[in-house]
């Protein structure tokens, strides 16, 4: 059974290598919030894994003005945004998400919205960071 959960695991992160951790930055509307995005490149499409996790995010519901979700956005270089995804967050504070984008040297940032149909990022950014692979 340990041979097979291993087993599951490699291919869970294969044929992803390892990769860069970045930490975002909190906006002072969230100031005890923290989260990092861990970037793989995968070798074989050059695409990019991003596994965003945060700690210590208030429920969009206690904001200022309060709102009903999160939302992860990509932004390349020089691009308009990209919705990746809701971003849950539980009773503990905490949520996370995993994407994979074309994307090698962007903007990571996590918006707070009144749904998760939105097409464009709010002004109210939660927490953000630069990412880069080599």
């Amino acid at each position: 059974m340990k041979g097979l959960l291993a087993v599951i695991v490699l291919f869970a992160v294969w044929p992803f290598g390892s990769g860069k951790e970045f930490h975002m930055t909190p906006s002072t509307s969230v100031p005890a919030a923290t989260g990092t995005v861990k970037v793989q490149k995968d070798n074989q499409n050059k695409n990019t894994r991003l596994e965003i996790k945060v700690h210590h995010l208030a429920s969009p519901s206690n904001l200022t003005p309060p709102a009903s979700v999160y939302v992860v956005w990509v932004r390349p270089n020089g691009g308009e945004a990209i919705k990746q995804g809701a971003l849950r967050v539980d009773e503990d504070l905490k949520g996370e998400l995993d994407v994979v984008t074309t994307s090698k040297n962007c903007d990571v940032f996590i918006t707070a919205e009144q749904g998760d149909t939105v097409t464009v990022p709010s002004e109210f950014t939660v927490l953000q960071t630069h990412v880069t692979t080599s």
